[in-house]
């Protein structure tokens, strides 16, 4: 097994949770990267970031009581917030319109930006036309970076992701600026529900190898 790189997914005694690494395999990063986590921890010691984690540490008294969309709204209460933003893929449409109707009787102050906003295309990233879902016809395209713009401009002080696709998460979480929070991810196949893959890897997604590697 490698040793040269962090592989906590790898570890099968976790002692880290229990506050003792003196146990801990080779490639815990508590061992290779001490210094790294000291940073880290000098970091965390900063008022704000303080205050974030602790309000994090506040929602785990409700542990396994409270949907992620309560916890959702826990902890943007307990972070004072009043203002939520809220990206959506527009797939998810009605989704967000429950989520918008939830969080404003929450006494939230909700705005909300879709995906098309901007009603951009394919074409304006120069995707050849062969790669199209449907060459010679205009296909619609996301605009992660719009979004965060909108959100930001609209001075929304949580940002709440809704099943924006893989890569357009990534580019709002680049682009944004104030703190972001995923809700829900978008899984076409599997109801929104990605871990379902791997659950059921041996025996219905075959195609999919999560067996360990052989060394």
């Amino acid at each position: 097994m490698k040793t040269d790189q962090t592989l906590c997914s790898y570890c099968g005694k976790k002692k880290c949770f229990f506050g003792d690494v003196s146990q801990s395999p080779e490639f815990c990063p508590s061992k290779r990267h001490a210094d790294l986590l000291a940073d880290a921890n000098t970091k965390l010691q900063e008022e704000e970031n303080q205050t974030m984690a602790r309000d994090v540490a506040r929602t785990w008294k409700e542990y396994g009581k409270l949907t992620r969309v309560e916890e959702t709204v826990q902890y943007a209460r307990n972070r004072g917030y009043q203002k939520l933003g809220i990206a959506f893929c527009v797939g998810l449409s009605e989704e967000a319109e429950k989520l918008t109707n939830l969080l404003i009787n929450e006494k939230f102050d909700v705005v909300s930006v879709c995906c098309m906003c901007g009603a951009l295309s394919s074409d304006d990233v120069a995707l050849p036309d062969a790669e199209k879902i449907v060459p010679g016809f205009r296909q619609p395209m996301c605009n992660p970076i719009g979004q965060a713009a909108v959100l930001d401009a609209e001075g929304s002080e949580l940002h709440i992701l809704l099943g924006l696709c893989v890569g357009d998460d990534t580019l709002f979480i680049k682009h944004a600026k104030a703190p972001i929070t995923v809700l829900a991810v978008k899984d076409r196949v599997l109801a929104h529900n990605p871990l379902g893959a791997l659950y059921t890897s041996k025996h219905i997604y075959t195609r999919l190898n999560t067996r360990r590697p052989k060394e």
